[in-house]
């Protein structure tokens, strides 16, 4: 290995910052990747040290350790992880870890341990991995005590705390947050519509290392198929035809932090295509630019349609599958969390009333009744909604059954009997369609293009049928796709 002493260090020439060093086990690491490895990290100004595992105390004693490099398969990792704890324990240093993980193994939590600050999957990357040394370094360069006051001072907001819940479902999934924060592998939250997933991806930003940086998320559905990737990579000035300057994109809005993808399903198979070059190598490259970018951005994307059922239609592409699910989260439903809803409703409450200004301060045992027998096709942001308002319709400090207004509630009109057939078949339809559109809007957090998909209508004709019962000039936030401007200005 070229520049590499009698003593395995291996240097670079360059002005580097004091603790420039990473330390690299020689392990089980190929000939040809270290060699590739050290090279990639010189390139980069950072000084290599090549050691064997049983020098490993050394290299957290060394003044000028910024970070260590690991490798191990699952059979070596319970060794390993003994090692590093008695170093960790008898230097007390903040020596970031981070660990190529050569097993191919679906069980990513085996590595989301607290000895692991980081972890690489097989077969490395190397653009991936100067990208992670990179990132962990800085923050041994930067002050640690700066980044955890960031994340306590938002984990008020953000953190834990707003995970109500004792269903152990629930518990099973969030308590998972802080070690799947702890490393930087992309995240797939699965999950009905109102599980929480935008809340659980902004949970495992703040609690990261990134939680300084921004957090952006973009709901997929609502971002135009031609525009995809000038909206999430940018593009140069001219690049087409009403490109009169730059604009940043999604990714490079998200620098340094979490880039938050939300109805990752509703990507066409061109957009997947593009998102998974990204992907491979955390490259991307502007509309009209010459050159590629590289990204140090954290990618956490949620859907609440079964991706595996999708891959089998051939709606999603299955190597973008499962370079998404590196580490996923499945959400429960409030159906499969019922002794949870009495608690959840208590909290809305007490928030809905300070609010509001009410006076309401608990729920009566029959509204408690009331709410724990309902099927919750919305979930907790249903659930939310429902408590927001029965807080408003309370005449005192106790909200009761008749105060709380579910969607099975509303009285169906029945046919007077002396009306024509035809005039009642007529009545009937329209409170039907004007029902299902409203229903429909509410499912689909009223985004009008992911409502027609599910409801397996023209989306032209969808947004006509919207205009016909008034429903399409409401205080909703529709997606503005230039299909849909098109429609509504010929509705």
């Amino acid at each position: 290995m070229r520049n590499m002493t009698e003593n395995n260090r291996v240097e670079e020439q360059s002005t580097t910052s004091a603790r420039d060093t990473i330390h690299i086990m020689r392990g089980i690491f190929e000939p040809e990747l270290l060699s590739d490895a050290v090279s990639t990290l010189q390139s980069a100004g950072y000084r290599c040290v090549i050691f064997d595992e049983e020098a490993l105390r050394d290299a957290f004693r060394d003044a000028q350790t910024g970070l260590v490099l690991l490798s191990a398969t699952c059979a070596e990792l319970p060794r390993l992880l003994e090692a590093l704890r008695t170093c960790k324990r008898n230097e007390s240093n903040d020596i970031p870890v981070l660990l190529y993980y050569r097993q191919q193994s679906d069980r990513i939590e085996e590595v989301l341990l607290p000895e692991i600050d980081d972890f690489i999957l097989a077969p490395m990357n190397l653009n991936d991995l100067l990208m992670r040394a990179q990132r962990l370094l800085r923050l041994v360069v930067n002050s640690q005590n700066e980044v955890e006051q960031v994340k306590l001072s938002l984990m008020s907001r953000f953190g834990m705390r707003q995970f109500i819940g004792n269903a152990p479902a629930f518990l099973r999934e969030v308590e998972k947050i802080p070690r799947v924060a702890a490393c930087d592998a992309t995240v797939l939250l699965i999950g009905e519509t109102g599980t929480g997933k935008e809340m659980c991806a902004r949970a495992i930003h703040y609690l990261s290392p990134r939680a300084n940086k921004p957090f952006v998320p973009v709901n997929c559905g609502s971002v135009p198929p031609e525009l995809f990737e000038s909206e999430m990579f940018g593009h140069e000035a001219g690049a087409f035809t009403d490109a009169k300057q730059a604009r940043r994109g999604l990714i490079a809005e998200a620098e340094g932090g979490t880039l938050f993808l939300d109805e990752v399903d509703s990507l066409p198979l061109p957009a997947q295509v593009k998102l998974l070059r990204f992907l491979q190598d955390r490259q991307y490259r502007p509309l009209g630019a010459t050159g590629f970018r590289q990204s140090d951005t954290r990618l956490i994307v949620a859907s609440n349609q079964n991706l595996l059922q999708k891959v089998r239609e051939g709606k999603f592409r299955e190597d973008l599958y499962y370079r998404l699910r590196v580490v996923s989260l499945p959400l429960p439903s409030l159906r499969e969390r019922r002794e949870d809803i009495v608690s959840l409703a208590t909290h809305f409450l007490k928030t809905s009333a300070h609010e509001y200004r009410s006076p309401a301060a608990r729920l009566s045992h029959d509204a408690a009744q009331k709410l724990m027998s309902y099927s919750w096709p919305g979930n907790v942001r249903e659930l939310e909604n429902i408590i927001r308002q029965s807080v408003v319709l309370a005449t005192g400090a106790v909200v009761r059954a008749h105060d709380v207004h579910l969607t099975t509630d509303t009285p169906r009109p029945a046919a007077p009997v002396r009306e024509p057939f035809n005039q009642a078949k007529a009545r009937m339809i329209e409170s039907f369609e004007r029902d299902y559109l409203t229903e429909m809007l509410h499912h689909c957090d009223s985004n009008i293009s992911r409502a027609a998909r599910t409801a397996q209508k023209d989306r032209r004709a969808f947004f006509a049928l919207l205009k016909k019962y008034g429903l399409s000039n409401s205080k909703r936030e529709f997606d503005n796709s230039p299909e849909e401007k098109s429609v509504a200005a010929t509705c």
